[in-house]
Parts: C-alpha cells; sequence; structure tokens
C-alpha cells in the first residue's frame, strides 16, 4: 500500500533540487545579467517614435473610435512613418473589413512598464469612449526584472481601468514575443529572459480568463533577422504589417458582431 508513495518522494525531491540549482545558477549570473539589462534599457532611451501624428481617421462610413495603448510597439518605434506603424495598419484592415471609418489613436510609451501605462498613458486618454482597445504591455516588464505577481496584478488593474473608460469596448492583449531568439539579446540575458517571457505569457492568459470580453492574441513565430528593425528588438515595417493583420484579424469578427447586435439594429 505504501509502494506508490516512494516515486511521489522521489519526484518531489527530484523537482525541489531541480529548482535550487536554477535558483544558484540565476543568482550566481545576476550580476551580469543586471549589467546587460541595464546597458539594454540605456539602449532603449534612444529609441524614437515614427514621424507623423499618433492618432488619425482612416476610410469611409459609421465611425468607430479605436485606441491602442502600451509600450514602444504602440508607438509604432521601428517604423520610418506612423503610416508604416502597427497600430495605423490595423486601423486600416479593420476599415476594409467592416467598411467602417476608423478614427485612431496610438497612446504609446517607450519603456514603459504596465503600471508605467496605467499612472502615466491612461490619465491622458480623451474622455470620449472607445469602441476597440488594444492593448500591449509585459516586455518591459520583463526586462526590468519585475515579479510575476506584481506584473498580473498591473494587468487586471489596468485592463479595470480601461473597461471602466470604455464599458463597451472590444478589448484585445497582445502576447510577449519569444524575446530569447530577439538578435540584440545576448546570454545570459537570453536565457533568463527566455524563461521569464513564457512565464508572464502564461500568467496573462490565465488572469484574462477571470476578465470578461478580454481576447489574448498570441504572439508566435519563428524570428529571423530580417524580420526586425535596425534596432534589433523591434519589428520591421513589413513584420507590422504582417502583426496588425493579425491583430485585425481577431478583433474586427468580435467588432462585427457587436456592431450588429447593438440596440435598433437587426440580429
Amino acid at each position: 500500500m505504501n509502494a506508490p508513495e516512494i516515486p511521489d518522494r522521489a519526484f518531489s525531491a527530484a523537482e525541489l533540487a531541480r529548482r535550487l540549482v536554477g535558483r544558484l545558477f540565476i543568482y550566481a549570473l545576476f550580476p551580469v545579467m543586471l549589467s546587460q539589462a541595464f546597458a539594454l534599457r540605456r539602449h532603449a532611451l534612444n529609441f524614437v517614435p515614427p514621424v507623423g501624428p499618433q492618432e488619425g481617421k482612416i476610410g469611409r462610413g459609421d465611425p468607430l473610435h479605436f485606441l491602442a495603448i502600451g509600450d514602444s510597439i504602440i508607438a509604432g518605434v521601428g517604423a520610418r512613418r506612423i503610416e508604416q506603424s502597427t497600430v495605423a495598419h490595423v486601423a486600416r484592415f479593420m476599415s476594409g473589413r467592416l467598411s467602417r471609418e476608423i478614427n485612431w489613436r496610438a497612446a504609446g510609451k517607450i519603456g514603459a512598464s504596465t503600471r508605467g501605462v496605467r499612472v502615466d498613458v491612461v490619465p491622458g486618454l480623451p474622455p470620449r469612449a472607445f469602441d476597440a482597445i488594444l492593448v500591449s504591455v509585459g516586455v518591459n516588464d520583463v526586462l526590468k526584472l519585475e515579479r510575476s505577481a506584481r506584473y498580473r496584478r498591473q494587468l487586471l488593474k489596468l485592463l479595470h481601468e480601461l473597461r471602466r473608460h470604455s464599458p463597451e469596448a472590444v478589448i484585445a492583449c497582445l502576447g510577449l514575443p519569444p524575446l530569447d531568439e530577439f538578435p540584440k539579446l545576448r546570454r545570459p540575458l537570453r536565457w533568463i529572459v527566455g524563461m521569464r517571457v513564457r512565464r508572464f505569457d502564461q500568467v496573462a492568459r490565465e488572469a484574462l480568463e477571470r476578465v470578461p470580453d478580454v481576447l489574448h492574441i498570441p504572439v508566435r513565430f519563428t524570428p529571423k533577422e530580417e524580420m526586425f528593425s535596425d534596432d534589433g528588438l523591434h519589428p520591421s515595417e513589413a513584420s507590422q504589417r504582417r502583426l496588425a493583420k493579425i491583430v485585425a484579424g481577431v478583433m474586427t469578427p468580435r467588432l462585427d458582431g457587436a456592431k450588429r447586435s447593438a440596440p435598433g439594429r437587426r440580429p
């Protein structure tokens, strides 16, 4: 009767040992990793947004108000002009698929953590409610070595504040990309970031399951050097267009459904 318990105890001990070795490995590399992280943060201060206004209007028809909020992806880093940024492309794809005028706004802050977006970006939003909201956060939390529990709390607070601002909006969150395969990151930071980014993306998915009517858009791809801009961290203009097509493909069916079910319209 007691025999089955032996493998369980052995497995638990092995798991404990594995975690201990992993922690010791991280602690041993921490000074180097911290130095690389600070160097990467200094590099991030040189990022510049694309040329052009961070809001605009695309297409014709029934107006739809679209907000993109978050980090440097939302700010358009990697594109030379705002028209070639992810947000502008999403608006363009939405307009074509929905046959509507898209009034878009990019509220992105380079280098912002999830809390930074909450504190520095959300208060500056216009009072008008949005019909669609795209959120991109988490990468800077990983690079700043934030704890996953803190990231989860801040993400849920951010979504709550956005829902309070725009109660009827279709909200979608971008998943975290495979940072450990980005050309700019060096070892050992690349190894640690790889583990953390997968953990943070899992935390985000689990957190979103508790928030009604919020979509998660996975960012899954095998990185190649030509997919990145010159800084080695942000997507090239071609990659931003491909990402925008994926985002629009996920969000527009929900937006079309919301329009059809709105009061005064036939189901």
